[in-house]
């Protein structure tokens, strides 16, 4: 038997005997990923790896990315603004509040890295797969992430012609209308184009403007063109483009302006009393031109080449209050230019590896206002006539050479091995102006300087074969994050202290298993993993009193994550599956004096927004139905987020000058309960979907904050959302 080359002779007739009461079970389908580079097995990658396909992004009926971290153990991605999304992978992640400061989780699509936070919340459009890995990624990613990286991978065009249209309706006015075609334009030449259109109505009313907040309203296309005539060369060029323009969500006040009461004017939950509706607009043009040679040699060469623009304006009303008092409004653009080439080596039996270059290069440009009105003038001593204004640029050079390889040692033995060495300089040419910021001192001040921050990035692996079904691994990796500039409305004791924080580094140890059992009935993919972060970035809302703000970003000295990932997909019968995922995770402060709000020392405290464990269940049914030439798809998944804190100081609650008490700095445990019930045609051609979101219709919170005067506020989570899809190919 095969399996014994690689397991004790007991052990192998132990998983056979194991395997033979299910041999009427329906066997998984092999999944194959692009994580390192080549299209591998999924089991056969020592990485943390989820993958998320095509059939699962339809039967869950997902459409942005951020609904996607329901169904991935141990990862978050934030609701409520586009302008600060934020990705968390195993506890750990940053949106890019200014353009000082980056991002910890990488997403990118189809190797293209988007970005800052405004790029990272995109449509779900016309993909393959979206994969999800775990962990510190510098040796497999043009941009190094020091917690993990998303991979949106697009279906490629063909040589058939064929296309599909969807359009969808549901509660709150949601309607959406999708389509895809595919043009083959010679036998060597093909296209393909994807456009997509999605509107709802809000869910938070404004009850000062009669607006309704949390609106949906953007367009997003992707075009392609392949050259392929089955030679050594071929090329791919892309373009893709997301626009939105939407009255955002920035909470719900639950006090005043300075946190002095609770707040009387708009107490239910999903409303606000504002006398300006918060507004954000979105542009995002990305271009990519990807070529591949084949040489005589059995090696392969591919340049991957890339520019990208991410603009935004976002405006909001700070104060929360009926009242004109301040307002706040920002514009900002990144534009980027990215080129990777890589080296593929043979696919030989014992040695495989790539090496590459990387270059990134960014210009971010951002202009901020804090308006006062009369009103604030007289109250606080604010100038009218000169808003606190910061105005500036940073560019980023970043280059970058990197190996990530395997060595067979034996059958059963693979030593996998890497390197990144990484230089990324960042200069800063910046202003802020609050002379007429009166009471709230704002500094005035002018910052030119540049930096520049160079690391190596080692990673090695040791997997073992049990079988050929069944692959075990134990990893180090490792990654850094570049310091920066903290480009915030600050005052003036945070100018003179200096605006410039360090770069961070961890260091992650990982052992992992994966593989099928029971005739490959059963596909499961488990993970232990410690990551230590030192010099970990920081950034927070510091209390000064007086309705005073800090906008901060320091360098805690040391974080450290733990945890557990479980993942499993089971098919009983070729009509049933049943998925489940468990996340357990401990992330704290594992040394951070000073970081609390009055300078307390919070060392030992949880990482702000990471839970203790997560829960993904879900199971889908497939029945015929000859009457109507269909087949009927039944699926519920029910997901549950354990409660996390907001703060670094793990606080529960807000005590007001009026001595009262609300609920701030932590969040409940997150239920949620979603289904789709939908029928298709036994040859494709059409399908019809109900589906419904939070079917339970559970009130909860996604996360709580303290806002530039003290405001305290909550972020409700979406409530009970239905609707109809339907879909016809051709």
């Amino acid at each position: 038997m095969k399996a014994t080359r690689y397991l004790p002779h007991a052990l192998a007739a132990a998983i056979t005997a194991q395997a033979s009461p299910w041999a009427l079970s329906a066997e998984l389908e092999e999944v194959t990923v692009t994580a390192q580079k080549r299209s591998e097995r999924l089991t056969e990658v020592p990485i943390a790896i989820t993958n998320f396909g095509a059939d699962n992004i339809e039967q869950t009926g997902v459409r942005q990315l951020k609904e996607v971290a329901e169904f991935v153990p141990n990862l978050s991605i934030s609701s409520g603004t586009d302008f600060t999304s934020s990705v968390s992978i195993r506890g750990v992640g940053a949106n890019s509040r200014n353009i000082g400061f980056d991002t910890r989780v990488g997403v990118y699509l189809d190797g293209v890295y988007l970005g800052q936070s405004p790029a990272l919340n995109q449509e779900l459009l016309d993909l393959e797969r979206i994969e999800v890995l775990r962990g510190p990624q510098g040796t497999l990613f043009g941009k190094n992430t020091v917690a993990g990286a998303i991979n949106l991978i697009s279906r490629q065009p063909s040589d058939t012609f064929e296309g599909s249209v969807n359009v969808e309706y549901g509660n709150y006015g949601a309607r959406q209308v999708s389509a895809a075609v595919n043009v083959p334009l010679s036998d060597s030449l093909f296209s393909k184009v994807s456009v997509s259109s999605q509107q709802r109505d809000g869910m938070v009313k404004n009850l000062l403007t009669g607006s309704d907040l949390n609106e949906v309203d953007g367009d997003a296309y992707r075009a392609q063109l392949l050259y392929d005539a089955g030679g050594s060369f071929n090329a791919s060029l892309s373009l893709d483009g997301t626009n939105s323009d939407r009255l955002s969500y920035t909470g719900d006040a639950v006090t005043d302006t300075f946190a002095s009461t609770v707040e009387s004017a708009s107490p239910a939950p999903n409303t606000v009393n504002m006398n300006l509706d918060p507004h954000e607009a979105r542009e995002i043009r990305g271009a990519a031109a990807t070529l591949n040679w084949d040489l005589e040699s059995g090696f392969a060469v591919k340049s991957i080449t890339a520019s990208r623009d991410t603009e935004i304006e976002y405006q909001n009303d700070i104060d929360y209050s009926a009242l004109d008092l301040v307002q706040l409004a920002y514009a900002d653009n990144y534009a980027q230019l990215t080129q990777e080439f890589q080296l593929i080596s043979p696919d030989t039996e014992n040695l495989k590896y790539i090496a590459g270059l990387y270059l990134f290069q960014q210009q971010a440009d951002s202009l901020r206002q804090i308006q006062g009105s009369t009103l604030a003038s007289v109250l606080f001593g604010t100038d009218p006539t000169r808003p606190v204004t910061t105005d500036g640029t940073v560019d980023t050079d970043s280059y970058a050479a990197f190996v990530n390889g395997s060595y067979a040692l034996s059958d059963a033995w693979k030593l996998g091995f890497g390197f990144r060495y990484s230089e990324e300089k960042k200069s800063v040419g910046w202003m802020i102006d609050g002379s007429g910021s009166g009471a709230f001192q704002m500094a005035t001040a002018e910052l030119d300087d540049e930096r520049t921050d160079s690391h190596l990035s080692p990673t090695v692996n040791l997997g073992y074969a049990f079988n050929q079904d069944i692959q075990g691994y134990v990893k180090y990796s490792s990654g850094f994050k570049s310091g920066g500039f903290n480009l915030d409305f600050v005052g003036q004791g945070d100018v003179e202290a200096g605006l410039d924080f360090d770069k961070e580094t961890v260091d992650s140890f990982e052992i992992g298993l994966k593989g099928t059992l029971f005739a490959r009935s059963l596909g499961f993919n488990l993970a232990a993993f410690q990551s230590d972060y030192t010099d970990y970035q920081v950034n927070q809302f510091i209390d000064l009193g007086e309705g005073r703000t800090s906008i901060s970003i320091r360098n805690a000295a040391e974080v450290v994550t733990r945890g557990l990932e479980a993942e499993f997909t089971y098919r009983p019968t070729d009509r049933l599956q049943l998925n489940a995922a468990f996340g357990l995770l401990d992330a704290e402060f594992a040394d951070y004096p000073g970081g609390g709000a009055g300078g307390t020392d919070v060392s030992g405290n949880k990482l702000p927004g990471a839970s203790d464990y997560s829960v993904n269940l879900g199971a889908q049914y497939y029945y015929p139905v000859p009457a109507l030439g269909a087949e009927l798809l039944a699926r519920v998944d029910y997901s549950l987020r354990g409660d996390y804190y907001n703060t670094a100081d793990n606080v529960r609650s807000g005590t007001l000058a009026s001595g009262e008490s609300v609920q701030y700095g932590w969040v409940d445990d997150i239920q949620l309960v979603n289904a789709r019930l939908g029928l298709e045609s036994e040859n494709g051609t059409w399908s019809l979907a109900l589906w419904g979101r939070n079917l339970t219709d559970e009130e909860y919170l996604n996360t709580t904050q303290r806002d530039f005067f003290g405001t305290l506020i909550h972020f409700q989570g979406d409530p009970r959302t239905y609707g109809l899809e339907l879909g016809y190919r051709f």
